[in-house]
């Protein structure tokens, strides 16, 4: 009988053989005790699994977490791949899910849906009172249900709380990407405005400014609630960052970049842009789990001598983030409202 020496041994042994970070070894293997802890019974117990699975995904490479999974945790590696994917796809509909106890491999099946699908699955769980993989399968194939297949406006017309769910999900991922898009679109703008020998100040503005009050709006409607406006009267507003974040930099950031009244001097720009702008913006979008924060005070643009490499680092950044299809771009400039005419 395997006596827990000897488990500790072998896991020992197995982060030597994957060559895993030594500081990650103890997050780990309190990951694998929950784990196997947890079973894989529940609905809720599948999520906390993929939780779990998905922390560890986080910390290593593709290699390194198949080879962890498979003999720390004792799963194969697609089951592993399903569980990170219910977690982190589904979790938006966990709640209802976990009432309707559906079983894990519907659960995996459905963790490929669109929001409109899921929303469906739920509502045909609800009504039948279960969801079978076959059910799954056929909303995924469109499903040849007569009068109950959803249409493509079905999910504005579902309601409860379910169906407000399913318009959050919606709005996250489509205005998630469109503020990701509009970021990727001024940093580009702003990057080849840096290429040139002098930074045209005028010419970078008709280019950007309408651009970057639709990003933060985007962002205030994304990232931050309504409070009312007790001063000026019986109205609303979004409410705000803290004001030492990093995020209340990207959005006074955009706020500057909004107005050409509140730029730098033209001499100043090519600093202000390289060694304040890019960086918080590429730190904005960046894929990394935890980005370090950019040095610098973005609300202030006659504070530009701040370490040169930023502008230099958000530059190369920069030149990773894939360019927009011409027709997308055309279609948002398009979609742009017009600047409102300076205040006298």
């Amino acid at each position: 009988m395997k006596t827990l020496l000897d488990t500790l041994a072998t896991s020992s042994s197995l982060y030597d053989t994957l060559a895993i970070d030594p500081a990650m070894r103890d997050e780990l293997e309190t990951r694998a005790s929950l784990i196997f802890d947890l079973g894989r019974r529940t609905t809720e117990q599948t999520f906390e699994l993929g939780d779990h699975l998905a922390a560890a995904a986080e910390m290593l490479t593709d290699g390194n977490f198949d080879g962890w999974v498979k003999k720390r945790c004792g799963l194969a590696v697609r089951s592993a791949r399903n569980y990170v994917a219910v977690y982190r796809n589904l979790t938006p509909y966990r709640d209802d899910l976990v009432d309707l106890s559906v079983g894990s491999t519907a659960l995996f099946h459905l963790s490929s849906a669109t929001p409109e699908q899921i929303t469906e699955a739920i509502a045909f769980a609800t009504e039948h009172g279960r969801l079978q993989v076959s059910d799954v399968k056929s909303i995924l194939a469109g499903g040849d249900q007569g009068a109950g297949k959803a249409t493509a406006d079905d999910h504005f017309s579902a309601g409860g709380v379910t169906g407000l769910k399913a318009l959050i999900a919606l709005k996250v991922r489509d205005g998630l990407k469109a503020f990701i898009a509009h970021i990727e679109t001024i940093c580009q703008m702003v990057g080849t405005a840096l290429a040139r020998k002098r930074v045209i100040k005028e010419a970078l503005a008709k280019e950007i400014v309408d651009l970057a009050r639709i990003a933060r709006q985007e962002l205030e409607s994304l990232a931050l609630f309504v409070e009312p406006e007790i001063v000026t009267g019986p109205t609303s507003r979004a409410t705000t960052f803290p004001k030492t974040s990093e995020w209340a930099r990207v959005s006074d950031t955009l706020l500057t970049l909004g107005s050409i009244e509140a730029w730098p001097k033209s001499g100043e720009m090519r600093g202000w842009l390289e060694n304040q702008v890019l960086p918080i913006l590429v730190w904005a979008i960046s894929k990394e789990r935890k980005p370090a924060a950019p040095a610098g005070n973005v609300t202030d643009p006659a504070s530009i001598d701040v370490i040169a490499h930023d502008g230099a680092a958000a530059r190369a950044q920069l030149a990773a983030v894939p360019p927009l299809a011409p027709e997308e771009l055309a279609e948002r400039s398009l979609n742009m409202s017009p600047a409102p005419a300076p205040m006298a």
